[in-house]
């Protein structure tokens, strides 16, 4: 008899504390892996735009070669005096060239000519990266002048989307990139004086430091229907290499 007693209490169910205490061990485990849910879909959005990042190499090199050695040697000025045996090096007044790309890195395109000014790029409610420059002029001779922008009657000029603003007619307009879409900027600048691949007019090739920044600008509705709002430098991921182009 008294086996039968002890074998039936050895079938016994769950008591309702046991049944309350697995639920919330339960909850916990899920609630806690929920919250890493948000992190992890934020890090495979990082991971794409990091690989989109990547894969602009090549249209940089596809657009910096469309612009041309001559464009693109003034646009990124960094050294006075080239030839001469005391260059000085712009340093802090140097200039860059802005590339930009939409989110989804299926084209690159010119965007300006700026000169380096660390204010401005942190500043959040500044618009610009940079003093933006509009001509190169020659230093020996102010009649040699080289346009980054629009200009009349200069087809063979590579037209900046800043210069396009206002006037998009064909075959300009298929380039044109609203500003609320130009999420990754791409600033090509020259290297220093004192580094190894400083630039010389007797160079076959220009060397240029390129920093892929993202993200640049985003659409800002409170801005009007084609408002934006330029994020600052310092929030900014970077992917930096170097890249060449030749004469």
């Amino acid at each position: 008899m008294d086996h039968l007693i002890k074998k039936k209490s050895s079938n016994k169910g769950f008591t309702l504390l046991e049944v309350v205490i697995a639920l919330a061990v339960f909850g916990f485990l899920i609630g806690g892996l929920l919250g890493f849910l948000p992190w992890g879909v934020e890090g495979v959005g990082k991971v794409r735009e990091q690989n989109i990042a990547y894969g602009l190499v090549d249209a940089v090199q596809v657009e910096l070669e469309r612009m041309g050695f001559s464009l693109v040697e003034r646009g990124t000025k960094r050294i006075l005096n080239i030839s001469s045996p005391v260059p000085q090096d712009l340093a802090d007044k140097r200039w860059s060239i802005l590339l930009v790309a939409p989110k989804e890195g299926h084209r690159v395109e010119f965007e300006q000519v700026v000169q380096f000014n660390k204010t401005m790029m942190n500043d959040p409610d500044s618009q610009v990266e940079g003093f933006m420059q509009d001509r190169w002029e020659n230093e020996s001779d102010s009649s040699i002048v080289v346009f980054f922008n629009n200009y009349i009657n200069r087809s063979d000029i590579p037209l900046s989307l800043v210069g396009m603003k206002g006037s998009e007619t064909q075959p300009w307009s298929t380039r044109w990139i609203p500003e609320g879409e130009r999420y990754f900027l791409i600033k090509c600048t020259q290297y220093p004086l004192e580094h190894r691949h400083r630039h010389h007019p007797s160079n076959g090739f220009l060397a240029l430091q390129v920093d892929i920044q993202w993200p640049y600008k985003v659409p800002d509705p409170s801005k009007g229907d084609d408002g934006f709002r330029r994020i600052s430098h310092r929030y900014r991921t970077h992917f930096r290499f170097p890249l060449a182009i030749t004469r």
